[in-house]
């Protein structure tokens, strides 16, 4: 409980305080930039320059980040994200467990958000995931990267998203 709590404080106040010098909430959900921890609340609160440690924490204990990806808000946008490549890797670190979970489903909200990532068909991606997941998650503490390979391998190769 005494971490949690510290954890908070230590949010607000890094927040409060990478705050003072930024512009207003609602010029920062309209798509500004955001750090290395990616789009979603936490990337309002600390912004790009902020703790992105706290922030990608924040991406992931509120679920934001998906919600923001789905919906083009809180600093995701849904055009180029794909193409720039900083994205994808950022989701799969976040979202690692919840995204083997969803693709072993063949569907989910994180699977959906990685799918609106890469401009793909959410039901195609889901299905195709579903069908190779021994192909995507071949080890249990896989970095991001060996998961994001896997999956643009599985995408190319079954010809989803058009690519």
């Amino acid at each position: 409980m005494k971490i949690a709590k510290f954890v908070v404080i230590a949010m607000l106040v890094s927040g409060a305080a990478h705050a003072a010098g930024k512009k207003g909430l609602l010029s920062e959900v309209s798509g500004q930039g955001y750090g290395s921890a990616g789009c979603g609340f936490g990337s309002i609160l600390m912004g790009q320059d902020g703790n992105q440690v706290l922030a990608a924490t924040t991406n992931g204990t509120s679920g934001s980040q998906t919600f923001g990806i789905s919906t083009g808000t809180l600093n995701c946008q849904q055009d180029a994200v794909f193409k720039s490549g900083k994205e994808v890797p950022a989701f799969i670190e976040v979202n690692k467990v919840a995204l083997a979970n969803d693709a072993a489903r063949g569907q989910g909200e994180t699977l959906a958000g990685l799918a609106n990532l890469m401009n793909c068909d959410a039901k195609v991606m889901g299905s195709t995931l579903k069908k190779n997941y021994n192909k995507i998650f071949v080890e249990t503490n896989m970095q991001p990267a060996a998961i994001e390979a896997n999956i643009n391998q599985v995408v190319v190769a079954n010809n989803v998203c058009g690519a």
